[in-house]
């Protein structure tokens, strides 16, 4: 079976290199993006099966990347897990609305991210 492909995007290089790393452990292929505008280059590339996505970045925030994300045909399945510093609830609130399945906030433990990966592609093959 092949590997499932995540894409991690986040401005912070040294976020994207744990969870990078993380994931690898775990048999993940990993691909990482610095914004949104690499993310939306990387996804209409690489087809990830999931994708963890940061909200605060240059050149175009994680709102954005989500609603032309799930405005793309191609992508409109692909889950999105928000991991983010953001943490009212109404920020939650509008990520889920966008579309994304898990909100996360940082900082997090990796052992809850890896358990929210599992579990959301787990969902995403029903």
């Amino acid at each position: 079976m092949e590997k499932e492909k995540i894409l991690v995007v986040d401005d912070e290089v040294d976020i994207v290199k744990l969870i990078t790393l993380k994931l690898a452990n775990k048999g993940f292929k990993v691909i990482g993006a610095g914004d949104g505008e690499e993310a939306l280059k990387k996804v209409a590339e690489e087809k990830p099966d999931l994708i963890i996505l940061d909200i605060s970045m240059p050149k175009m925030d994680g709102w954005e990347v989500c609603q032309k994300l799930k405005a793309n045909p191609e992508s409109k399945d692909i889950p999105i897990i928000m991991l983010t510093a953001l943490g009212y609830i109404a920020e939650e609130f509008k990520g889920l609305q966008l579309g994304a399945v898990k909100y996360l906030k940082k900082p997090f433990d990796a052992d809850t991210l890896i358990k929210a990966v599992y579990q959301v592609l787990e969902e995403s093959k029903h």
